[in-house]
């Protein structure tokens, strides 16, 4: 009972591109008067009378700012993660939660694990007390090369940028909070416990575009001295390894497997998949993220704590990202009131100064 009725991109090929799927998968067509381009093309759907939610994919940089203005204008929201990529625009996301809450909209976002069935059992025995108090954990995003976008002639240095959002810190907030905020999410949220401080260390080796690093190692202290590695990196030839583990005074808790072990390797409690799938009809986080929130919707409840504990999580990778590049210690308190923003004083679809001498194509 969901139809989509505008769409905004800053590229037409981009729309063209999904119209067609739409059209020829799903029967449905969207007229080319809700079809909308630009910086500020979000704002036109935000302002149709007729949507209901919007679902916000754009690169991280603009979700704060596209996620508050469509509360203001009285719409539910889908955004994918991060919540923001610096402490100004994760302040921006969290007064939007907060004017959320009191219009009784909803923001949910793109944090899957929070609705994978696996996860919320796990979340469910930990917070029962299988491994007793937290005392650290290890959480990893380790992979190999990202894919990235070759340069056309005919595009400008900021349409290369944004084609290849991936790749630019600006635009994406580096794969510590593109991809390890989902690892850093599913602690923030386990273990309800603050982040304190953070060393980061990384760098850049094998990349091929852009300005992030491809490599990272993050010591974050949590209150009460609990203390987490966070690791991620996109090199090739290396072990993989996608995962969240977390330790108690009790037992060890990794999402590999899905179980709870004692120190001497004995299973406590282990996620059963094959009760699940007889169970369930629907287990894919992903379209249960959706269902969620369209529930969450027809019943007239709001839904914001997700988005909440994604605002922690993200800022957490920011903090991590900017002591990495410093090689300096960041502190919590001092970070999340700093006014970084990695936002461009200007947004344009031309060439930038300096640009070509800095960055080889």
């Amino acid at each position: 009972g969901v139809s989509i009725v505008a769409m905004a991109d800053i590229f037409e090929d981009r729309l063209e591109g999904l119209r067609k799927h739409l059209r020829e998968k799903r029967n449905m067509e969207v007229p080319d008067n809700k079809i909308y381009y630009g910086f500020d093309a979000y704002k036109k759907v935000c302002e149709d009378p007729n949507v209901d939610m919007v679902i916000i994919a754009t690169p991280s940089i603009f979700h704060a700012d596209q996620t508050k203005y469509a509360i203001e204008k009285g719409k539910h929201v889908f955004c994918e993660k991060a919540a923001g990529i610096d402490p100004v625009s994760c302040r921006t996301f969290n007064a939007a939660i907060r004017q959320a809450q009191a219009k009784n909209l909803c923001i949910q976002t793109g944090a899957q694990r929070h609705h994978e069935r696996s996860y919320i059992a796990s979340y469910q025995k930990i917070r029962e007390g299988y491994i007793g108090r937290i005392t650290g954990g290890v959480v990893k995003w380790n992979q190999g090369a990202m894919s990235y976008r070759k340069r056309r002639p005919e595009w400008t240095d900021m349409e290369y940028m944004l084609r290849d959002f991936f790749s630019w810190n600006w635009l994406c907030g580096d794969h510590v909070i593109d991809q390890l905020v989902h690892n850093i999410d599913v602690f923030t949220w386990f273990s309800h416990l603050k982040p304190i401080s953070v060393v980061g260390m990384g760098s850049q080796l094998q990349r091929r575009t852009g300005d992030i690093f491809d490599n990272f190692a993050l010591d974050i202290v949590y209150e009460g001295g609990v203390r987490v590695n966070a690791q991620a990196r996109q090199i090739e030839g290396c072990d993989n390894d996608v995962s969240e583990t977390i330790t108690g005074t009790k037992g060890i808790w990794t999402s590999k497997d899905m179980s709870i072990r004692d120190f001497d390797g004995n299973i406590i409690w282990k996620y059963d998949v094959d009760a699940q799938n007889k169970q369930f009809k629907q287990n894919n986080p992903y379209v249960l993220e959706h269902m969620d929130l369209v529930n969450h919707i027809r019943a007239g409840k709001s839904m914001t704590l997700e988005a909440e504990t994604l605002v922690t999580s993200s800022l957490t990778g920011a903090m991590g990202r900017e002591s990495a590049y410093t090689g300096k210690e960041y502190k919590w308190d001092e970070f999340i009131a700093s006014n970084l923003s990695l936002m461009p004083a200007e947004l344009h679809l031309g060439n930038i100064e300096g640009f070509a001498t800095k960055y080889v194509p």
